[in-house]
């Protein structure tokens, strides 16, 4: 059983922790500076003579390992150098105030960028701590929040965790998660300003708080360009709700509704889809042959009563006549 749900355990022996001791205030990122793999550096953890661990380590493939429960100290922060960071606490050991994550990069120097991979794995697992734990989802202060190993130590750690990308780590922690950059529409999107984008393919903008659901909708891949498609509409006013759009998608219809009047989808948010077969989401194409199906019916209707007529009418006519007499022999 891990902390984190998306992780392997890999524990170290908890000879080599600070057994129950770990109350975390702030969440310290490491690169490995060498190493291919995050089980190779679990093992490593295992088995060092120092005694050195983190809870953590992400490895190029995006895998995480979970060295260290959370609730225990690592042996990754103890001691500060010349030149720390004031705010941190001089005289205690910081391993049992932080949680550490290690980043597998196999140069020396940790001069290797994050993969793709390794990067969302790192991120998704800095704001699930951060969630658990109460840790502020910004640079770290006095009251908590998230620093490099360079903080600490400067001098004997200067290139920890060297070029950790932390600008997309802010933005990533204040837009709630990964969003579909302008860049990787493919050339299917302008962007206006002002949280606006305009279709290059049918006209249609999206902005505001349906672009922000459209940016992140899905969690992967091209997030809403990938799920819901190109806008086949711009917003539309639904009637009989004050404040309420919708706006249709060539695979989806996507509802601007923050108090929930139309629908209340368990766990939405202000923007939820909607239901396509039924209520002001339904396509109105179903609309339209629903009309066409009544019309047809009532064709079908007529012409059964004008067969009725006829047959009532032959009938007659058979009984007017008689039956034709028998030739006499």
């Amino acid at each position: 059983m891990t902390d984190y749900a998306g992780a392997i355990p890999m524990y170290v022996d908890r000879s080599r922790v600070f057994i129950d001791a770990n109350q975390p205030k702030w969440i310290v990122i490491h690169k490995t500076a060498g190493f291919h793999t995050a089980q190779e550096v679990a093992n490593y953890f295992a088995t060092n003579a120092e005694m050195t661990s983190t809870h953590y380590v992400v490895g190029q493939d995006g895998t995480v390992v979970q060295c260290v429960r959370e609730q225990d100290g690592a042996g990754g922060n103890c001691c500060l150098e010349a030149g720390h960071v004031a705010f941190l606490p001089e005289g205690v050991n910081l391993n049992l105030f932080t949680i550490s994550i290690e980043h597998v990069d196999p140069a020396t120097d940790n001069s290797t960028p994050l993969t793709d991979a390794q990067k969302r794995a790192s991120f998704r697992l800095i704001a699930d701590i951060c969630e658990r734990h109460g840790i502020p989802r910004r640079h770290g202060d006095a009251n908590g929040g998230i620093i490099g190993h360079f903080e600490l130590d400067p001098i004997s750690r200067a290139r920890c965790p060297g070029n950790y990308p932390w600008s997309e780590l802010w933005a990533f922690l204040e837009q709630g998660g990964f969003m579909l950059d302008i860049q990787a529409t493919r050339g299917y999107f302008t962007d206006l300003g002002n949280n606006v984008w305009r279709c290059t393919k049918t006209g249609y903008v999206v902005g505001h708080g349906i672009l922000d659901f459209y940016r992140r909708y899905g969690g992967d891949a091209l997030y809403g360009l990938t799920y819901l498609g190109l806008p086949l509409s711009n917003e539309t006013p639904v009637t009989g709700y004050k404040g309420v759009v919708l706006q249709r998608f060539e695979r989806g219809v996507v509802c601007w509704d923050p108090g929930h009047q139309v629908d209340n989808p368990p766990g939405s948010g202000p923007a939820y889809l909607m239901h396509l077969d039924r209520g002001p989401g339904q396509d109105p194409r179903i609309f339209t042959l629903q009309q066409q199906v009544v019309t047809l019916q009532q064709q079908v209707n007529t012409l059964k009563q004008e067969v009725d007529l006829l047959k009532q009418e032959l009938d007659a006519q058979e009984l007017g006549s008689g039956s034709p007499a028998k030739p006499t022999s």
